[in-house]
């Protein structure tokens, strides 16, 4: 895990940083998981589908962590 701030604007910056590392985008991160939003609705609800998926952010970069050293 990274040292930035588990803060909202820090949660969207190691979003950010696992949409465009894992999955080149956000459109395909959304895909990937099955959640519906799509274009600016994907901003809005990122955090919310992450957290309901994850269980917090930092369970996400985590998972992601993991799954990239497995590779």
């Amino acid at each position: 895990m990274n040292k930035d701030n588990y803060t909202r604007s820090g949660d969207a910056r190691v979003i950010a940083k696992v949409a465009k590392s894992r999955f080149g985008r956000f459109a395909a991160m959304f895909e990937y998981h099955g959640w519906p939003e799509r274009g600016s609705d994907m901003m809005r609800k990122v955090q919310t589908r992450v957290v309901e998926a994850y269980g917090s952010v930092r369970a996400f970069e985590a998972h992601f962590a993991q799954e990239s050293a497995n590779d």
